[in-house]
């Protein structure tokens, strides 16, 4: 399938502008509206590179629906992520770092190592942090926290922060949002779906509160893919103009209404079905040659009465994975919308190996993502020989679960997914 993003040229270039605004000393929030899998996350990634080569440091994390009981989630796995990039730097680089984050965090560096184990590989050990209890505990969290965003939050490094899926945000992360819009060079994007949010909704309410105290927020929201959107999206798939692409195209956007997520996967689910198949070229005297290509039975496929509602879609192709498989993927469901094998090991009562064997076909489908190339190392026939390369793997390249042991990470491809298995 093509990578390439389709209808939202207008957007990027919005969140790109907002960019160049905040790169100046701006501070901003930036909504990104829509239903489920209308392509929020998409066209918010689309701006990571042009980010990063402004120098910029983007960074993201996601609420999660099952999770809505972990406070400032979605800001942790941002946190995890930025330290991740730190340790990727230069040794000269992590020591300037690290002058600067002790310098921010004083004593109260313990507090932050709690909730990102990986900061202790910057800074060091600390000393245990004074007790304080209720709404002080609180206030100085918020406050660490905040000093903690400002070392990165400079002229030479805006900082981007994405938060996903912010209809699930808990209400320390919406009053976080509140007191980070204080900073400088600080820009904040967030994903949500308009479609399960009310006016009263909290998320609504801390908005309106911005806007209130006079915090910059804009409100972008998308719509289904144009028609022309999906024709090019079909014929690029398909390697071929739109006009021959046009009766599958008027099919598959009659079936989908232009949500791209249902799109992709559609066109996914009838080549793996057999509906799309390529023939390869062929010379001979008789037909002088023949280019080949893709070739689809329209009226076969119509026949067939495939569902046009998403939910119903996506429980078919699950029911298509082997009974294993679908058993390790609905206990990594209830984990979260992230996990990580050995955690999926210990709910599932079986070693890192066999869980990953069993993860493996959903993989294939593309159901699950791995968040690095780790997971090779479990997939591989000789596993032995390849843990020993990822017990070895260079520094900054490692994955870490809460107690500091290596392991490996994934993602759903959508909450589509997620949700689905959980039902």
């Amino acid at each position: 399938m093509p990578e390439k993003l389709y209808g939202r040229k207008t957007e990027v270039q919005a969140l790109l502008a907002a960019f160049d605004r905040v790169a100046k000393g701006a501070s901003e929030l930036m909504l990104v509206a829509g239903f489920s899998g209308i392509g929020k996350t998409a066209v918010i990634n689309e701006v990571h590179k042009p980010i990063v080569r402004q120098r910029g440091y983007f960074i993201k994390g996601k609420f999660d629906q099952f999770n809505r009981d972990i406070p400032l989630s979605a800001f942790v796995q941002a946190l995890r992520d930025l330290i991740g990039q730190l340790l990727s730097e230069s040794d000269e680089q992590l020591i300037q770092w690290r002058t600067k984050l002790l310098a921010a965090v004083g004593e109260n560096g313990q507090i932050l190592i709690e909730v990102i184990p990986e900061l202790e590989q910057v800074i060091g050990k600390q000393p245990i942090a004074p007790e304080l209890a209720g709404s002080a505990a609180q206030n100085r969290f918020n406050l660490l926290f905040q000093k903690f965003i400002g070392v990165f939050t400079t002229a030479e490094h805006p900082l981007v922060l994405f938060l996903d899926d912010l209809q699930w945000a808990d209400s320390a992360s919406l009053q976080l949002i509140k007191l980070l819009m204080d900073s400088r060079y600080l820009l904040m994007l967030g994903a949500y779906r308009d479609n399960e949010v009310s006016p009263v909704h909290p998320l609504m309410l801390s908005v309106e509160g911005l806007k209130k105290a006079s915090a910059i927020v804009h409100t972008m929201t998308l719509a289904p893919l144009a028609f022309e959107d999906t024709a090019h999206l079909v014929a690029d798939t398909l390697n071929c103009s739109r006009e021959l692409a046009q009766p599958l195209t008027e099919l598959i956007h009659h079936k989908t209404q232009g949500n791209p997520f249902f799109i992709t996967q559609f066109l996914k689910a009838l080549y793996e079905d057999g509906q799309i198949r390529f023939i390869p070229p062929q010379a001979s005297p008789e037909t002088e040659g023949s280019k080949g290509g893709w070739t689809c039975d329209i009226a076969q496929v119509k026949a067939l009465s495939l569902t046009d509602d998403v939910v119903e879609f996506m429980a078919l192709q699950l029911q298509k994975l082997p009974p294993e498989t679908q058993r390790v993927i609905q206990l990594a469901a209830c984990i979260g919308n992230h996990f990580d094998l050995a955690t999926l090991a210990i709910v599932s009562e079986q070693s890192q190996e066999d869980a990953a064997t069993q993860l493996w076909k959903a993989l294939q489908e593309g159901l699950i993502l791995p968040t690095s190339q780790v997971y090779k190392f479990f997939q591989d026939s000789s596993f032995v020989t390849s843990h020993s390369s990822l017990v070895n793997a260079p520094k900054g390249s490692q994955l870490t679960d809460d107690k500091g042991q290596r392991t490996v990470s994934y993602k759903f491809l959508h909450d589509r997914v997620q949700k689905q298995l959980t039902l």
